[in-house]
């Protein structure tokens, strides 16, 4: 799937945790190879990873050179056998009640305990979040909850994961959002969206190009108007109504940190 127009590139920066289990602490022994801590330093995960990242809400992606990836959660656990590949566990705005994980070409669903939830048979495939996922059928977006069922039908050209109950849908070159009853909400009219989160979404009006495309012009609510004008570069959604943003395309501007109405909070000058 297309991911989303804007940007989603700070996931781990802000550290927003919707944790279900423990998240343990990476350490090197002597050879280099990764293991696991709890809290009180005990050690959950004997040093056997070649690669691991740090733990992310209640998971963590770790490698074994020559046999692939996996994911192990907060007992230690690999929920997943090396001959698959797992998908994404590090969008701040994603549940992960369900991990998207490739295998024999095809893409499934396992839950926390890694147990396969939804088959592989999809060829492309979203994040499960709100209840539902996106996945692409016969060339075309459509929505489908985890027990399988298709609940939106499979004909949007593109389409972004529910967030705070609506998901971008794009068709005939812009933008709208939909909500989980397929009924379109804010029609296409916009060349970038973000998500919605705590009920505003950073929108782009201008035209698409290369140096434009990470841009926002508008902020917006669930009912399309424009709360507030600027241009923001990167936007990242709300949290706790406070959103950032970068003073320009390359990251070399200001970032610049703003609640619900526009107005400056914070600054952190590059």
């Amino acid at each position: 799937m297309t991911k989303y127009i804007l940007i989603l590139t700070f996931s781990i920066i802000w550290g927003i945790s919707f944790s279900q289990s423990q998240n343990l602490i990476r350490f090197e022994d002597e050879n280099k190879l990764i293991g696991y801590k709890d809290e009180n330093q005990n050690i959950i995960v004997k040093p056997k990873y070649s690669n691991g990242s740090l733990f992310y809400n209640g998971l963590a992606l770790v490698s074994i050179i020559g046999k692939g990836w996996t994911i192990i959660n907060g007992n230690g656990e690999e929920l997943t056998d090396f001959e698959s590949i797992p998908g994404s566990i590090y969008n701040e705005f994603v549940e992960y009640d369900l991990i998207s994980v490739k295998k024999d070409g095809k893409w499934g669903f396992i839950n926390r305990n890694g147990e396969l939830v939804i088959p592989y048979k999809y060829d492309i495939v979203g994040e499960f979040n709100e209840g539902l996922i996106p996945v692409k059928i016969n060339n075309l977006w459509g929505f489908i909850n985890e027990e399988d069922k298709l609940i939106i039908p499979a004909k949007y050209e593109k389409v972004t994961e529910f967030h705070d109950g609506l998901a971008g849908f794009y068709e005939n070159g812009k933008w709208g959002f939909i909500n989980k009853n397929d009924i379109v909400i804010i029609p296409a009219q916009y060349t970038g969206i973000s998500i919605f989160s705590e009920g505003l979404c950073a929108v782009n009006t201008k035209a698409f190009n290369f140096s434009g495309g990470g841009i926002s012009t508008e902020i917006i609510n669930k009912k399309g108007e424009t709360i507030f004008r600027g241009e923001f570069w990167a936007f990242h959604p709300y949290i706790n109504g406070i959103a950032n943003y970068w003073e320009s395309y390359d990251f070399g501007g200001r970032n610049i940190f703003i609640d619900t109405k526009g107005e400056v909070v914070k600054i952190i000058e590059n």
